[in-house]
């Protein structure tokens, strides 16, 4: 369900349950999505995080991470960034909308590859 965040926060007080949470859309502030929780043992969520997919998720974030936290780094990715974003316009293409996001595309695709990470 997508809500308001204004009137969702407005209109609930305290906790939507121990089924449901509220959460922010990613880039759009005005509205809110309303998520069930996920209900997994503990022997399933164990399970879950030995996937090899999820061990390669992490490997995703962390090195975003570690980009985004070392400030010379993350301006040579802002150049990048900014530059990707002049050529979108330019060209009529689709660039994400946040550094962060962008970033963690561009690892995506050469960790895929196996290429090497600036």
């Amino acid at each position: 369900m997508k809500t308001r965040w204004v009137e969702l926060i407005g209109e609930s007080t305290g906790s939507f349950g121990s089924k449901q949470y509220a959460r922010r859309i990613p880039g759009n502030d005005e509205y809110a999505a309303v998520c069930s929780k996920p209900e997994l043992s503990k022997r399933t969520k164990k399970k879950k995080a030995e996937l090899f997919v999820v061990k390669d998720f992490q490997v995703l974030i962390a090195t975003c991470k570690e980009i985004l936290h070392n400030p010379e780094r993350r301006a040579i990715w802002q150049e990048r960034y900014d530059e990707a974003k002049r050529l979108a316009k330019k060209h009529g293409k689709k660039v994400p909308g946040r550094l962060c996001d962008y970033v963690r595309h561009e690892v995506s695709k050469a960790l895929k590859n196996g290429e090497e990470i600036a």
